[in-house]
């Protein structure tokens, strides 16, 4: 569904990610975890379309994609909800549930579609007219995940959806990841929720400076001394040292 080829992105002089390579199979979930400024927000908006990558590949379903805009992504499968939701606060639920389905012309399949995102989170059934500012944090998240799936994505880009949320609710946005793979979507969650990560997806890639420092199954990784080292800079041994 996904392969990144030895992507490189850059601001200036500055190296954000640094040959990074990856692939992603139809009906995975696949983690890209790391501290802050290892570059995990860039790889995905280099891989949506909103900035362009300085060299390297990147192929969807086949194709390679990276020099195409956000939108045209958008029209051929791939969806990002970024780090901070970016929903539109002066708008309604029902009216930022339906900027996602602009790309779309089958207008009974939109109504289906916005019915599944109810049925999946209540309570913006609950808001279906409220304004998005009066939503809590938690419910931000959901309408941002919702109004990505009305583009009906093959690949779905999460970028932090944990970030800021209470426990329950990151329990209810990670349960609609999970049926979201169920219903056939491919996923590619950026986090810095390790615990989460790892319990969710089927592969997941550490990320430090710019680069991939450790891959592998997620049911793995957790927990050994390489995993330590790779995501903190230390080992156990050297911790305790």
């Amino acid at each position: 569904m996904l392969k990144v080829v030895d992507l490189n992105v850059a601001y200036g002089s500055i190296a954000a990610v640094r040959g990074v390579s990856f692939d992603i199979a139809q009906g995975e979930i696949v983690a890209v975890i790391g501290p802050n400024g290892a570059g995990k927000s860039s790889l995905l908006l280099a891989i949506a379309g909103l900035i362009k990558p300085r060299s390297g590949a990147i192929e969807f379903a086949g194709k390679n994609i990276a020099s195409k805009q956000a939108e045209i992504l958008v029209s051929e499968g791939v969806s990002l909800v970024p780090e901070g939701r970016h929903i539109f606060g002066s708008l309604t639920v029902a009216e930022n549930l339906a900027l996602g389905a602009t790309v779309r012309r089958d207008w009974p399949q939109i109504a289906s579609d916005t019915e599944r995102v109810l049925a999946m989170f209540p309570v913006l059934k609950e808001r279906y007219r409220q304004r998005a500012n009066k939503l809590s944090g938690g419910e931000q998240q959901m309408l941002a995940i919702g109004r990505a799936m009305l583009a009906r994505p093959r690949l779905l880009l999460l970028d932090e959806p944990s970030l800021g949320l209470a426990p329950l609710v990151v329990n209810q946005v990670y349960q609609a990841i999970l049926d979201l793979r169920q219903s056939g979507v491919t996923v590619l969650v950026v986090e810095q929720n390790v615990s989460r990560a790892l319990a969710a997806a089927d592969r997941t890639h550490v990320l430090s400076f710019g680069a991939i420092a450790m891959s592998g199954k997620s049911t793995e990784l957790a927990g050994t001394a390489a995993f330590d080292a790779a995501y903190f800079g230390v080992s156990r041994e050297a911790g305790r040292a």
